[in-house]
């Protein structure tokens, strides 16, 4: 008799610097790989986009969470969907709205409000990697096993994130977007952001709050953003302008490009061929898309059409952040699911029980002072190199794990154990776990996930009965400027 094939409900929420959109997902799930151990997204369909609304302010510093919140409760409405309904996806916070002073709380509060394994995530580097995800990107770079950069231009940032087949190379990000300058519809300037005055200084431009800028004004300082973002894309020789706008540290890798894709609000403006007024969406967008577009026609780059613009991040955030354990989990299902779990990192390279019981005491130590017990759900311990997958290694690591985590005090703070080994060994790890002692319970063994230190995870219910659960890897950076 046929089964019925699996799937997930998944939603995602993008509160930008200018716009925040929601769109639901149905995932199709299959089992693949010999004996059927991995869990892949099959098939992705969109079946709801919502409104592009602009994201409400209380103040140019402080996001308003209840009109977002309401924005976020309409969307579902419209859509026929219920919170509960939902089993995966997230929220992300992006651009300049996530150097607000409220946007951890926003995040977190609608999370928590938009289902049962919606996670909270932001980063400059994580929105360019959903980014070039959702713009089709990632998928042009894999199926032609092509070097593609994807430019993502929301704004109050750009980030970029360039694939390899089906790799992500790297990240940059800069603070350059299209709303760094907001105007009223004369034209006059009602705000100016820090990167956007920095720029004024270099381009020797009196322009501030209140001043009316000649339209060659504007086209000069687009320019100089234009040089920013090409010298970010050639990814060598940057002047001490694109250094003062780069978000990291700007090292990148040398590579020739098979072609870029421009996304973001932006990104959908050096699409358009429809001529729009200037300071149609109050803001300087129209002005860098017109400048990126010269560029463009001068440049020796390949352009190449983006599947997605201003919906970009949204869909990558919707379909891209959950992946699945390997299905040899071991798990006591009655914990979860587990939600911000700070990632530890422990290395296991070395053979003498005594020394590894040692190291993982050391970083489980680490990681408990690092981070309020109170308000922990449990650490993620990660094992990148359990080495061979003997019945005697997987003892001798079972002994050292459960010493470490006794000397380390873990087991009486009554946290579920979580371990991550890299490898396809969680089944056999727990066995051996659990003959070895009681005292490391509840406990959940999640394989074939690469994670590490800083990375937060979201552990999920199991799914596929039981053989595997949805686990997202995530980061949350919020930051002032």
């Amino acid at each position: 008799m046929a089964t019925e094939t699996p799937t997930l409900t998944s939603v995602g929420i993008d509160i930008g610097t200018t716009t925040t959109q929601l769109i639901i997902s149905e995932l199709t799930l299959s089992t693949t790989g010999l004996g059927a151990v991995n869990v892949e997204i099959e098939d992705t369909d969109i079946v709801y986009r919502g409104t592009i609304y602009e994201t409400p302010l209380l103040d140019h510093q402080t996001l308003d969470i209840d009109a977002i919140a309401d924005l976020v409760t309409t969307e579902f409405e419209n859509a026929g969907y219920t919170p509960t309904s939902i089993d995966s996806g997230a929220i992300i916070v992006t651009g300049e709205s996530s150097y607000k002073t409220n946007a951890e709380e926003l995040v977190t509060r609608i999370a928590a409000d938009a289902g049962e394994f919606v996670v909270a995530a932001a980063g400059p580097e994580l929105e360019s990697v959903l980014a070039g995800t959702g713009s089709g990107a990632a998928a042009w770079a894999r199926e032609r096993e092509a070097t593609i950069l994807n430019v993502d231009i929301g704004g109050g940032t750009t980030n970029m994130c360039l694939f390899a087949g089906d790799s992500v190379v790297e990240t940059r990000c800069l603070d350059v977007g299209g709303r760094l300058l907001r105007f009223d519809t004369s034209g006059t300037i009602t705000h100016v952001s820090v990167p956007a005055a920095q720029l004024l200084e270099t381009a020797g431009l009196s322009l501030d709050v209140g001043s009316r800028p000649a339209e060659g004004e504007l086209h000069e300082l687009a320019a100089l953003m234009a040089d920013v973002v090409f010298e970010t894309i050639d990814g060598s020789g940057r002047s001490s302008t694109t250094k003062a706008l780069t978000i990291g540290d700007g090292e990148y890798a040398a590579r020739s490009l098979d072609g870029v894709c421009f996304s973001g609000g932006v990104g959908q403006l050096i699409a358009s061929d429809t001529d729009t007024e200037m300071f149609a969406y109050g803001d300087f967008g129209n002005f860098l898309a017109a400048a990126i577009r010269d560029r463009l026609e001068s440049s020796p780059l390949a352009y190449r059409s983006p599947n997605e613009t201003i919906r970009a991040t949204v869909i990558g955030a919707g379909t891209q952040t959950t992946s699945f354990s390997g299905t040899t989990v071991s798990l006591d299902e009655d914990v979860l699911p587990l939600r911000n779990l700070p990632v530890v990192e422990v290395s296991l390279a070395g053979t003498d029980c005594t020394s590894l019981a040692a190291e993982v005491c050391q970083q489980l130590e680490h990681g408990l002072a690092l981070h309020e017990t109170e308000q922990l759900a449990g650490l993620a311990v990660a094992l990148p190199d359990v080495g061979s997958l003997s019945y005697a290694r997987m003892q001798t690591l079972a002994q050292a794990l459960t010493q470490g985590y006794v000397d380390a005090g873990y087991v009486d703070t009554q946290l579920p154990v979580v371990l991550v080994p890299r490898q396809n060994c969680a089944k056999a790890l727990a066995q051996c776990l659990r003959a070895s002692s009681s005292d490391l319970s509840p406990l959940v063994v999640v394989d074939e996930i690469a994670v590490s230190d800083g990375d937060y995870l979201d552990v999920g219910e199991p799914m596929l009965s039981s053989q595997t659960v949805p686990v997202v890897v995530k980061s949350l950076v919020f930051g002032g400027q």
